[in-house]
């Protein structure tokens, strides 16, 4: 939980989400759903940081053009 969100907390945005989207979750599957939802959060966190010129993947190039 990239911005330090207490379990209790990210459980209760989780179902809150679920519920206004009508989406009622089996009990077996919702720990799964859940931690994957977690990850996403992170991978939102990550995305939307600034980054440096120098954070750029090593395959990014320019071609000129002829």
């Amino acid at each position: 939980m990239s911005d330090a969100m207490s379990q209790a907390a990210l459980e209760a945005e989780f179902d809150t989400l679920m519920a206004r989207a009508g989406i009622a979750l089996p009990q077996a599957t919702r720990a799964g759903i859940l931690a994957a939802y977690a990850d996403l959060r992170g991978q939102l966190a990550l995305l939307h940081a600034p980054l440096m010129h120098t954070a750029e993947p090593a395959h990014v190039f320019r071609v000129a053009a002829r």
